[in-house]
């Protein structure tokens, strides 16, 4: 409360909100995180997203963008590809851009997202 600089009653309703929403439980000595709650902050903390409500989020998006050319790829088309080492370079595993082959999502973010090797 003190770290945000909430009210007791802003405290108490935003408590009651992330209980609603199945994040926390009361317990004896506070609140702690449920299965669903730390799932959530495990998502944020690879997504690099701090803000639930962002549009322009991935992975509520439908589609990932290439960082480097812009090229949005559609997640029912993105498959994640495992690492690979040719004779002259080496790429990493995770989900690779049709249009220049740079990675859009490494291994982990795209497991985090719900694709995997066999999504098509």
């Amino acid at each position: 409360m003190r770290a945000f600089s909430y009210t007791p009653g802003t405290a108490r309703s935003y408590l009651s909100y992330l209980g609603r929403q199945g994040v926390l439980v009361r317990t004896a000595p506070g609140y702690t995180l449920t299965e669903r709650g730390q799932a959530r902050l495990e998502f944020f903390a690879v997504a690099d997203c701090d803000q639930v409500e962002c549009q322009l989020c991935e992975g509520k998006a439908g589609y990932v963008t290439c960082p480097l050319c812009g090229f949005r790829l559609r997640r029912s088309d993105a498959r994640l590809r495992p690492r690979r080492n040719f004779v002259l370079v080496s790429r990493p595993a995770g989900i690779h851009c049709p249009r220049c082959l740079s990675v859009i999502l490494t291994e982990d973010r795209a497991r985090l997202f719900g694709i995997t090797a066999g999504a098509k």
